[in-house]
Formats: structure tokens, sequence, C-alpha cells
């Protein structure tokens, strides 16, 4: 199953509607992304991690723009937490008035689609965690590295990111990592990916 790409043109589509929508907030590097309940948040600028507030999974690793709380359970259950991993700039809108927009300015299909993408996603992380073993995920993870632009790998410490993903220890990653390093079948440098060349299917 291959990374479903991020529809940034239905995203940018959806955002510019509230270009004039109130003011943007500000949350510096480390600092939490308040998630209220019924409301949309909208990352404007910024990278930052979706974590899940048990034991601080990381859910999700991203950039702007990003638009977060369309099954509007994001601040009611408190299952998942938002750091900015930069400054970020972002904004919450009420859920129906975002709605209502949406409709008014006929973006009904771009939602569909940014809808469509988010349930790949899911998808695509049931596939690559559930039921597999380590190598397996730590493969997989690898994979979603590789597939993320490089300005925003190369701000990514490689073993950090998978044992953040996976709740593996950090010593089976390291292992694993260097036993890949030493077959060539990727290169690290400085603690970030700098290419995949063919990972294995067994180790």
């Amino acid at each position: 199953m291959v990374l479903p790409p991020k529809p940034l043109a239905e995203i940018y589509r959806i955002a510019d509607i509230f270009n004039s929508y109130g003011n943007w907030s500000r949350a510096e590097k480390n600092t939490l992304i308040p998630l209220r309940d019924g409301e949309i948040c909208i990352i404007r600028g910024g990278q930052f991690s979706l974590m899940r507030q048990s034991d601080r999974l990381l859910l999700e690793k991203s950039s702007a723009p990003s638009v977060l709380g369309l099954a509007r359970n994001l601040g009611k259950s408190q299952f998942a937490k938002l750091q900015a991993d930069s400054e970020c700039h972002y904004q919450l809108i009420p859920f129906d008035y975002f709605m209502q927009e949406i409709e008014k300015n006929h973006c009904q299909l771009h939602l569909l689609i940014l809808s469509s993408w988010i349930i790949n996603i899911l998808c695509y992380r049931e596939e690559i965690m559930i039921g597999r073993n380590s190598f397996s995920m730590i493969k997989a993870n690898i994979d979603c590295l590789a597939a993320m632009d490089e300005f925003m790998r190369n701000r990514i410490n490689v073993a950090d990111y998978i044992v953040k993903k996976t709740n593996l220890s950090r010593s089976m990653v390291m292992k694993t990592l260097s036993q890949l390093r030493s077959a060539k079948n990727i290169e690290i440098s400085k603690g970030k990916l700098v290419a995949v060349h063919h990972l294995p299917d067994t180790l």
C-alpha cells in the first residue's frame, strides 16, 4: 500500500475561504495548539505533531496547510493533542460556520476529497502498524519519511521518529537502522534520512 499524497490543492481552496475570518493565532515551538470541541483547526503555517494523549504515541507529523477536526472529535474526547514543532499559525473556526461557508462557496467536493484522504491515511496506518512485526513497522515508517518533502525530512531524526511512531525500544530501532545502513539499504547523515535504495522483506 502506497502512502496517499496530501490533497494540497483542495486544502488550499478550503483554507482560502477563511482568509478574512477573525485573527490568526500563533503557537511557539514545542507548545500545544488548543483543540476545542466543535471547532475546526486550520494550520496556516509551520510543522506540527498530532500525538495520542495517553502515551504520546506520534499519530501524524505534518506541515501546513492542514485542516483538523472534521469528525468533531478533537476537543471532546481529548484522545489527542497537537504540538507545534516550529512556530505555527492557525485558526479555530466554529464547525457549523465552517460547513455553511463550504456550502456557500460550493466546496463540497473539495471537502469530500480531503475527507477521503484522511480515511486513506487511517487505513494506511492500520496496514503498516496492526499485527506487524517490529521490522515491518520500522520499514514502513522509513518509507513514510522517504515520502516527505526534503525540507521537512531534513528536520526529523530518523530514530526519534520511528520510536515515537511505534513505541518500539530505541535499542531495537537503532540496531535495525545500523544493519540497514551497513547493507547499504539506506543512507543516514547526522541522524537524518538521506536516501532509501532498497528495503528487504526481512532482516
